[in-house]
């Protein structure tokens, strides 16, 4: 991205004035609500996790995702924060407001890469439940809690040095901004295009990958559920019944918890991927472009999909997994009884 002027940068389909009032709305309202609950629901599932042994890979899994979730909320209100005293608070103050933009410029793109842990992991997450259904007897053995561990830091290691290649000569100018009178706080000197493709790329495939083993998991929760339903009626050894009866239903809890959290996963960030499809098939749509505002407005949308993405998970686990349920309330019911005491 090279500036020269601001006047360079036309308005587009939203007007100044609108962008202004939906960044309020966005900025001050909606996403710091959800940053702040989905940074609470987060550091819940961390004690939780972190409480019922980080052993298996499914709770290690988690417990990952947890933590990138987390960060990435942290990251999104101190964004929400900085657009605020730039747009609203510093307005004209020199190097106030171009520190506070600078900031939110720089947590926008440390966002895209927490997100692309958070993706890894889900696709890990979703991956190996579908193996375990594939091949139940020998997915222990192959897929183990180290491999797994060994895919998702391989990938953050992979991301973090395409993030650090791409924005490593990135520099601040600061040009006029005759709208509100005070200046822009641009970056210069992005490898833009090869940091788009890379994340277009695990975007894309990481998406693809978790629809697939969504489809796959649904229909082996109904086979399971229909195969429980003709051994529950034809068997007359009721202890062997029992037992696959409770053994099924366990694998069918996490199937279950995997399929929501993946479906959540593919809803929440479907506005990414249509942004990124939008962004390759219109040139204009781009923080310098005709489009400028709707990219901004859109680049919102996103942040708001992906904290109620981060928000929702912790929900999900406490209905759908037994252990989990059972950890958080020993946990906090008894910490609250002991304050009442």
């Amino acid at each position: 991205m090279n500036f020269s002027t601001a006047d360079s940068i036309p308005r587009g389909v939203i007007s100044d004035v609108a962008i202004a009032n939906l960044g309020v709305f966005f900025k001050l309202a909606l996403n710091p609500s959800l940053g702040t609950v989905g940074l609470c629901a987060n550091v819940i599932n961390i004690v939780v996790f972190y409480k019922m042994g980080i052993t298996d890979g499914v709770t290690h899994n988690f417990f990952i995702l947890s933590i990138s979730d987390a960060c990435l909320a942290v990251v999104s209100m101190t964004n929400s924060a900085s657009y605020i005293l730039y747009a609203k608070v510093f307005v004209g103050q020199g190097g106030l407001e171009n520190n506070a933009q600078a900031v939110y410029w720089v947590t926008m793109l440390i966002a895209t890469f927490l997100q692309s842990v958070s993706m890894i992991t889900t696709v890990v997450i979703a991956v190996v439940r579908c193996l375990c259904v594939a091949m139940p007897l020998r997915v222990k053995f192959l897929v183990t809690t180290g491999r797994q561990l060994a895919v998702i830091l391989g990938f953050t290691t992979l991301a973090a040095c395409v993030f650090i290649y791409a924005f490593a000569g990135t520099r601040v100018i600061i040009v006029p901004n005759p709208q509100t009178n005070g200046t822009l706080a641009l970056l210069v000197n992005l490898k833009w295009v090869e940091y788009t493709l890379f994340y277009n790329v695990t975007y894309y495939s990481g998406f693809f990958i978790v629809a697939i083993c969504v489809i796959i998991l649904s229909i082996s929760l109904k086979r399971s559920s229909d195969f429980r339903e003709k051994s529950t009626g034809g068997s007359s050894n009721t202890t062997s019944v029992g037992t696959n009866t409770k053994d099924g239903r366990r694998e069918a809890r996490i199937v279950k918890t995997v399929v929501f959290v993946s479906i959540v996963f593919i809803v929440c960030y479907l506005p990414s991927i249509s942004f990124f499809v939008t962004g390759a098939l219109v040139p204009e749509f781009s923080a310098s472009g005709l489009y400028r505002n709707l990219n901004l407005f859109n680049t919102m949308v996103i942040e708001t999909f992906v904290m109620i993405n981060a928000s929702l998970n912790a929900f999900i686990y406490y209905f759908f997994n037994t252990r989990y349920r059972t950890a958080c309330d020993e946990t906090f019911c008894r910490a609250s009884n002991v304050d009442k005491e």
